[in-house]
């Protein structure tokens, strides 16, 4: 293997990974810079990252619907990581509820719900955008702020 052939991992595992670096720098930001100030760099970042994620998925699985199932499923929930219910799938709409998160159990495990959600949860808005404009995010609960499963309700916009 040459130093440029990446080895494949999991979306999970890499969420890991960047949590393992991202929380202590987080802590020393807040710190430093105090915990509104902290909070609102890290948002602004992970958002940036969300969005590019979107738009590379975008590419691969294309804009539609489909698509953003196949991101869910084989991105997402990839390797286990998340158990995932469809509810409902149009053209327009595609309704799921995630049932157990690996992800949410990682910062749990560690104490940091709070992190997690700014980490982890607070990206899906901002994909989404990345991934295709014209598509909206509902979603009032998750698994990571204390509810029995995460609602993702995700339509075209009128």
């Amino acid at each position: 293997m040459t130093a440029e052939q990446e080895i494949p991992i999991s979306h999970l595992q890499r969420r890991k990974i960047e949590g393992r670096v991202l929380i202590p720098f987080i802590e020393a930001c807040r710190e430093r810079l105090g915990d509104a100030v902290a909070h609102e760099l890290v948002a602004a970042t992970i958002r940036r990252l969300a969005a590019a994620d979107g738009a590379r998925w975008a590419e691969t699985f294309g804009t539609s619907i489909a698509g953003l199932r196949k991101v869910a499923e084989d991105v997402w929930a990839g390797g286990g990581s998340l158990a995932v219910d469809v509810t409902a799938e149009t053209a327009d709409r595609l309704e799921f509820n995630v049932t157990r998160c690996r992800y949410a159990e990682f910062y749990q495990e560690l104490g940091l719900a709070d992190l997690g959600a700014l980490i982890h949860c607070s990206r899906d808005h901002a994909m989404i955008a990345g991934f295709n404009d014209g598509l909206e995010l509902e979603r009032t609960q998750t698994l990571m702020g204390g509810a029995s499963h995460c609602d993702f309700r995700f339509r075209r916009k009128s």
